[in-house]
């Protein structure tokens, strides 16, 4: 079982460094990688799938609880779909699918996403953790600029933009949701992902980081008109399954009594 587990995480950390090299190379050769983009971003997913089948059974009583491990699996079972979806357009170069309902299923993955940071901060509470001073001198100056440059670079705009009201509004409070959780979500990364019984948490808030990040560039991307299928914002998401590869792992090796893997 460990022997799969090391092959699922050196297979995803292979993939990672592939699709960094293509979307590298898309900048030449445009949308024509993006069906093999939207494919390594597939096989990533499969890859952490993968490993959650074969390690959440075995992480109970670690770090990270069992409900928030759920929550995780729900919402990338359900980022299959949308991704398979967008995988048959790229190939196609062609909308068979409609942008529309692919949409109403990237919604449905952002529902358990933020469950997971709810989760995340309650249980940063309820272990009598808070912000310390270190954190916030550290993460705050960075995340009010990113605050600042987002409102004006991208709220703004769609305020003002000539979309239809209920589009505009529904995606203003969903950038602000977002850099609201980014905010929180760094601060408890700073705070608890501090040596190696705080690595699952550092990881899981790195890859949420990853997400918001994305989802707020995308938004802008799309604003300024310039959306492809291979767009190197997505990057971040692939980094962020990674992640996720990696927080499960360390949590089953903190559990099983295993030194932690540096790869």
């Amino acid at each position: 079982m460990l022997k799969a587990g090391q092959v699922l995480k050196g297979s995803a950390a292979a993939v990672l460094a592939a699709t960094a090299v293509l979307y590298v190379i898309s900048f030449w050769t445009g949308e024509l990688l993006g069906g093999v983009l939207f494919t390594a971003r597939l096989v990533l997913i499969l890859l952490l799938l993968g490993m959650l089948a074969i390690l959440l059974p075995r992480l109970d009583g670690g770090t990270i609880p069992m409900q928030l491990w759920s929550w995780i699996t729900v919402a990338i079972a359900v980022n299959v779909i949308p991704v398979v979806m967008e995988t048959v357009n790229a190939y196609a170069a062609r909308k068979v699918i409609s942008p529309d309902l692919i949409f109403v299923f990237y919604l449905l993955v952002f529902i358990p996403v933020l469950v997971v940071v709810a989760i995340l901060y309650l249980g940063f509470r309820r272990q009598g953790l808070s912000f310390t001073t270190k954190a916030m001198a550290t993460v705050l100056p960075s995340l009010s600029a990113f605050v600042v440059v987002t409102v004006v670079v991208l709220v703004i705009p769609m305020a003002g933009g000539d979309i239809p009201l209920g589009v505009r509004v529904s995606d203003i409070i969903s950038i602000l949701i977002q850099v609201a959780a980014l905010c929180l979500v760094a601060l408890m990364a700073i705070t608890i992902g501090r040596g190696v019984a705080g690595r699952p948490y550092l990881f899981i808030s790195l890859a949420l980081v990853c997400v918001m990040m994305q989802t707020i560039l995308t938004a802008h991307i799309r604003l300024v008109g310039i959306m492809s299928t291979a767009e190197p914002a997505d990057f971040l998401l692939n980094v962020a399954y990674y992640l996720l590869i990696r927080a499960a792992d360390t949590q089953y090796r903190l559990i099983a009594g295993l030194p932690p893997t540096g790869a």
